[in-house]
């Protein structure tokens, strides 16, 4: 998994989107391009099988789950 610096000072689901039910079952190309418009702020991170990740909350990353085909498993939120 890539480096990610989480930045605290900034939340950005004060006035941004925070959460996207709809992506669920879409490629991951077309979910992150829909939460980069969504939300300028955050930083996509793609998750593949197994699906590990950090368990701090972060205001300005999205972690996005996706299965072996590339599609979205679960609602993508900021945190």
């Amino acid at each position: 998994m890539a480096s990610f610096h989480c930045s605290y000072n900034v939340c950005s689901a004060i006035k941004y989107k925070s959460e996207w039910p709809e992506l669920v079952g879409k490629p991951s190309s077309e979910c992150k391009a829909t939460i980069e418009r969504d939300n300028p702020t955050v930083t996509v991170i793609l998750v593949p099988p197994p699906g590990w990740m950090d368990r701090d909350f972060c205001c300005n990353r999205v972690y996005l789950f996706v299965d072996e085909k590339g599609l979205c498993l679960f609602a993508p939120k900021v945190g």
